[in-house]
């Protein structure tokens, strides 16, 4: 991972620093990398951004490239290899208490979307004490979710199993049918396959309605400073990607289809559902609530995080300009002529 990062940051160096000029749609294109954490439907919006043309007609050529687990995306971001990057909230949250300038510009998802999905022979909660439960990373979205998951069906995380760090979703998948791991928390169309292979589904957190930065899309004060014009193309990307989602569904699952590598439409439909028309919002605003929740849960672990206010981890001017010059207000009103 250390050696693709390296050659991550030289691209993105030459690329983002030293803008090469390539003219598309008449315009000189900025050549910008951008990096995911998660191969999940919370993430597709930044390839619905590339494959629909989003980004080309607001003046960028992106490059997009996969970085997996929340703290690795923001270690990326930190250490300049990507100037933006689609990741969870609660990396942020975390680099900026240990005084990085990661702040969140747009939030895609801002709730758990998650199951506690367990091995078929977990009939019952009390069967999971003394096994392995697998998370992306910690400090992550994943060790989050899981935590309060297993506090909420009556289990102690540091005590009652044995967390590990496994990657992406579909790695901490192949890990529970693998039989490597008893218990992970996952989204769908996961949730349709495990139900197909018979696993258990313990707690589906999204009816806990948690307010959370699930997906967000992160950059740093100091990118910002340098080149808002940037971010302004990138957030107003993202709204043309997200409005492109929930209106032209066709071309969106396969888009879809194609980012997560399933075949069976029956998921990839399960995912576009279950994800992109219930949990992304056509504003995508990062909540405060869902920053205020990190906060509460880091606060026995880090002193750091109490008292502090949730407006000081984003900064939502440039979605709001764009918001409040009704651009958004008019790409949806077409959808209801």
């Amino acid at each position: 991972m250390l050696q693709a990062l390296r050659g991550i940051r030289l691209f993105a160096v030459l690329s983002f620093l030293i803008v090469i000029p390539r003219v598309v749609s008449g315009q000189t294109a900025e050549n910008v990398v951008i990096g995911y954490s998660a191969i999940s439907p919370f993430q597709v919006i930044v390839k619905v951004a590339d494959d629909s043309g989003a980004f080309r007609r607001n003046g960028l050529e992106v490059k997009l490239v996969f970085i997996g687990g929340g703290p690795g995306g923001t270690q990326a971001l930190l250490a300049g290899d990507v100037p933006f990057v689609v990741s969870d909230g609660a990396s942020a949250v975390t680099s900026r208490l240990a005084g990085a300038d990661t702040t969140i510009i747009l939030g895609l998802v801002n709730t758990f979307p998650y199951s506690l999905v367990v091995a078929p022979q977990i009939k019952k909660v009390a069967d999971l004490k003394g096994t392995k439960v697998a998370i992306s990373r910690f400090g992550s979205s994943t060790d989050v979710a899981t935590r309060l998951a297993l506090n909420k069906v009556g289990l102690n995380a540091d005590k009652d199993v044995t967390m590990l760090q496994v990657g992406a979703q579909n790695a901490r998948f192949a890990a529970m049918q693998s039989g490597a791991v008893q218990a992970s928390v996952i989204t769908p169309p996961f949730t349709l396959t495990a139900r197909k292979l018979d696993f258990n589904i313990l707690l589906n957190m999204v009816d806990l309605k948690l307010a959370i930065l699930q997906s967000a899309v992160l950059t740093t004060d100091s990118i910002i400073q340098r080149n808002p014009g940037l971010v302004g193309k990138v957030v107003k990307s993202f709204v043309d990607a997200i409005y492109f989602y929930k209106t032209q569904k066709k071309e969106s699952l396969a888009i879809l289809k194609r980012f997560l590598k399933y075949t069976n439409d029956d998921e990839v439909e399960e995912a576009y559902t279950e994800a992109g028309l219930k949990l992304v919002p056509d504003k995508p605003y990062p909540t405060a609530e869902g920053i205020r929740f990190i906060l509460t849960s880091l606060e026995e672990k880090n002193p750091k995080a109490k008292n502090r206010r949730a407006e000081e981890f984003t900064n939502i001017s440039f979605l709001e300009k764009l918001d409040k010059s009704g651009y958004i207000d008019s790409l949806y009103a077409k959808k209801t002529k």
